[in-house]
């Protein structure tokens, strides 16, 4: 439970990287058949970027988690919310608050705001991911208080209330709370890793034959899958966390995806203007085709947020007041040390 200074890590910041990888990938290609690349409903791409909803939020919680158990809560709640509504709270009021204005003026932008009174409130684009990742944090304070986190045994309970949770077919989505009610069993499932060591193969097998079970179902039964409430979120609880298991416990590390996924904080607040931007920029100059926008999309929204990133870092109130940071960004990423979003 003592709190260890993390340095960044190379398997961490792949992990990371993927995970940029495939939520930049999602917004170009667009959530639906009105968004995005706009493409009719069936078409492969489409098919295949739906698929990777079971791998993407999930992983950016799960190392979300794993993070934490670095450094987690040590009993000075004022001290560590405060830090979390720099890192998470500011950037949402700013950078979000900018997202739902462009998005409003720009043309051929996907949507834009109903009521702006209960703007944040009613969660702004993929900015929900903050919120719910705060209110994680909220609920963490409370269980670490608790000491409810401290054995197998009470984690054990506790991860089981949060998927029975997880599996509840509707509830608010006022300030991120049904978000962060899909999210915190993979939020977790990552501090579970760090916290009590799952490693080894015994828990790679296992969470390989889950992963292999999971995806066949997900394969071979999809209406089945969608039909059925209780197995769809059994499915996605199995998928997300022997995912993360396995790629945690991998030791894969890619030294470009680890480059990536240093600035993953800023790839996931920034990369929405720069794939939208790119696919706006490209109808204009009469390109069309969907293979075409869809590279320029994703390396676009990669590249951008890395050069605001390092422009941004250089300035200590653009840094604090935009991405939440009050660390100035290097050169050499892979040898700083940062706290966990």
């Amino acid at each position: 439970m003592a709190g260890t200074k993390m340095k960044r890590s190379m398997e961490v910041d792949t992990l990371r990287g993927i995970a940029c990888m495939l939520l930049v990938f999602f917004h170009t290609v667009g959530a639906t058949p009105a968004e995005g690349l706009k493409l009719p409903e069936g078409h492969w791409l489409g098919t295949f970027n739906d698929t990777l909803a079971y791998f993407r939020m999930p992983l950016f919680s799960f190392i979300s988690g794993y993070v934490y158990a670095f450094r987690p809560y040590q009993g000075n709640a004022p001290g560590f919310i405060k830090g979390k509504v720099r890192r998470l709270l500011l950037p949402l009021l700013t950078v979000g608050t900018f997202y739902a204005i462009v998005q409003a003026l720009t043309p051929g932008a996907n949507a834009s705001v109903n009521n702006w009174w209960l703007l944040h409130i009613q969660p702004v684009g993929h900015f929900w991911f903050l919120e719910a990742l705060f209110v994680i944090f909220l609920v963490v304070i409370l269980l670490e208080h608790l000491k409810a986190l401290s054995t197998t045994a009470g984690f054990a309970l506790v991860w089981g209330v949060s998927a029975l949770l997880f599996a509840l077919p509707d509830f608010t989505h006022l300030f991120g709370v049904r978000g962060a009610l899909y999210l915190m069993p993979f939020f977790l499932a990552g501090l579970a890793c760090k916290r009590f060591e799952i490693r080894g193969s015994v828990p790679r097998f296992l969470a390989a034959a889950a992963l292999i079970a999971s995806l066949a179902v997900v394969l071979l039964l999809p209406q089945y899958t969608k039909e059925q409430h209780a197995v769809s979120a059994l499915v996605s609880l199995a998928i997300g966390v022997s995912a993360g298991v396995l790629l945690l416990r991998s030791g894969w590390q890619s030294r470009p995806l680890a480059y990536i996924g240093a600035y993953s904080f800023a790839i996931y607040l920034l990369h929405v203007f720069f794939t939208a931007g790119s696919r706006i920029f490209l109808h204009k100059m009469g390109v069309n085709d969907t293979y075409a926008l869809l590279p320029p999309g994703v390396v676009a929204g990669i590249l951008g947020p890395i050069v605001c990133a390092q422009i941004i870092g250089r300035n200590e109130t653009l840094n604090l007041w935009l991405l939440g940071s009050t660390s100035k960004v290097k050169t050499a990423p892979m040898t700083r040390t940062e706290a966990a979003i």
